[in-house]
């Protein structure tokens, strides 16, 4: 199941008469990014032959640094318009094993610059407030193609129950290639749940434990 994506070097080349504006971050409440942020969560193939008998492995999550992404555009007159942004590079550890994906928060919404080292093109938009809105990206050699869609919903974690924002994703594959994922975001805590359907696998984690940074 190659979804990298989900939970992903620029050279910056200008003439030396153009400085490159520096976008400060935004602050996005449904995903707190702070240098320091850590949740921590219980994950579990709910289709896994021995979902039942395997003990839940934990998914620790934290905002490790920021991260500038370079953006390059012609503007109207041919010239090449130089743009920094301020991102943040969110670190992954699971059963020794960790990745870093490039997030950015923008005006419109949460991109994800790349996946576990490799590059996004262009960078998918996966979390807006707006209703609806599509995906047409390439990580490496995954096509990411489909449509997102966000409502506010309730939803239960452990013994809590939350007010959230439900961001589900639905790919345009059939069958068993089919992606659907599901998150749901709560204000000043960030993601609470997530439900990941992919071939043979259901995987929902389920926030543990969320620290925040100092």
């Amino acid at each position: 199941m190659n979804t990298k994506w989900l939970v992903g070097v620029v050279v910056l080349v200008a003439s030396a008469s153009m400085a490159a504006a520096q976008v400060p971050p935004y602050d996005f409440k449904y995903y707190p990014l702070k240098v320091g942020n850590r949740w921590t969560y219980l994950a579990t193939d709910l289709k896994a032959p021995d979902a039942k008998a395997a003990p839940t492995r934990r998914v620790v999550v934290e905002v490790e640094r920021e991260e500038i992404y370079v953006d390059k555009k012609l503007n109207k007159d041919g010239k090449e318009v130089v743009t920094k942004y301020t991102g943040f590079l969110v670190k992954s550890t699971s059963g020794g094993k960790t990745t870093r994906d490039h997030v950015l928060v923008l005006a419109d919404g949460v991109y994800r610059i790349h996946a576990a080292g490799t590059p996004i093109s262009p960078p998918l938009p996966f979390f807006k407030t707006a209703g609806k809105w599509n995906a047409d990206s390439v990580s490496g050699n995954t096509t990411i193609n489909g449509t997102f869609t966000g409502a506010l919903n309730r939803v239960n974690v452990g013994k809590t129950t939350y007010d959230a924002f439900l961001v589900s994703f639905r790919d345009t594959k059939t069958g068993d290639d089919r992606v659907e994922i599901d998150y749901w975001f709560v204000e000043s805590i960030g993601m609470v749940k997530q439900r990941v359907r992919a071939k043979s696998h259901e995987i929902v984690l389920e926030l543990e434990k969320f620290d925040k940074a100092k």
